[in-house]
């Protein structure tokens, strides 16, 4: 039975949906997981994505249209990424078809699904060989009625190494490179990867600490990426435990860390995933966050 909850904060009350048998586990490279736990009496990861429409104001915007995703795409196949720059949320949404297999994941499909609300304005070829196409989300772009930016995803070798493009209407460019290692087994490539680096000054002994935080080397897999203007790494399959450090650690609004410490043994049968934009700040000296984000799917 779905319940609701009410957020202390916000005066605003949250469709709670539970978690069911037809439920399907998905990290954010959509790679299925076994659950860590019974599913009974526990909650799906989307009641995340939908809380924190509601803290950043946004949800009167985007729950519809995010809802016509869902239905489009169908339930869990579509990832969503909530950002923090340390003043305000915006969410991404993501969508894998690595083997062009069903065409309600391409873009021109997503577009067509959204198109009471926004058009598209890049154009895609679906000839081209993406595995994954993302786009942000917040009620700014509802109110312009279009969506400017489209990133596009390719990789094309067994280790799942890849670079995304930014598409517009006004041309593409390379905007990200990435590897996805082993974060138990790979440790020497991690830390390798991670300082071969133009924005980060490593003479300081604690850096590598604040890059790859020790409480979040227990995950699965780590994303280290290479951006236009900042590094970035990601920890894939960590516990509801770590999300919450995570969200103190980052400062995140404190209606977000609310609902996840009150509801904490709801959420304890998933993995989430979690990144982290960063880069050396020259005129204060300290190692800087310039986004960080967390995902699901819904």
């Amino acid at each position: 039975m779905t319940s609701t909850y009410l957020d202390p904060s916000l005066a605003r009350v949250l469709r709670i949906a539970p978690s069911t048998a037809d439920d399907a586990y998905y990290d954010y490279c959509l790679e299925p997981y076994a659950p860590r736990r019974p599913w009974a009496d526990k909650y799906r990861s989307e009641n995340l994505l939908w809380h924190s429409l509601i803290v950043g104001g946004a949800d009167a915007a985007l729950e519809a249209p995010m809802r016509a995703i869902q239905t489009s795409v169908g339930q869990d196949l579509t990832v969503w990424g909530v950002k923090w720059d340390g003043a305000r949320l915006w969410w991404e949404l993501y969508f894998y078809d690595p083997q062009k297999e069903d065409p309600k994941v391409t873009v021109t499909s997503v577009a067509r699904a959204l198109a009471p609300w926004v058009r598209f304005m890049p154009t895609i070829d679906e000839a081209w060989p993406y595995m994954m196409a993302s786009f942000d989300l917040d009620p700014s772009v509802i109110t312009r009625g279009q969506v400017d930016q489209v990133s596009l995803y390719l990789t094309g070798e067994a280790g799942h190494a890849g670079r995304s493009y930014e598409v517009t209407s006004g041309g593409r460019e390379l905007t990200n490179t990435y590897r996805f290692l082993e974060a138990k087994r790979e440790v020497d490539p991690i830390v390798s990867l991670v300082k071969a680096s133009v924005f980060v000054d490593w003479s300081e002994r604690d850096t590598l600490a604040k890059v790859i935080p020790p409480e979040l080397w227990a995950c699965k897999k780590i994303c280290v990426a290479k951006k236009r203007r900042a590094d970035g790494i990601y920890f894939s399959g960590i516990t509801v435990e770590q999300l919450l450090w995570f969200f103190r650690r980052f400062a995140y609004p404190a209606p977000l860390v609310d609902f996840v410490a009150r509801h904490e043994a709801h959420f304890s049968h998933l993995f989430f995933d979690v990144g982290i934009d960063y880069r050396w700040d020259e005129a204060t000296k300290t190692l800087v966050t310039s986004k960080s984000s967390y995902y699901g799917t819904f």
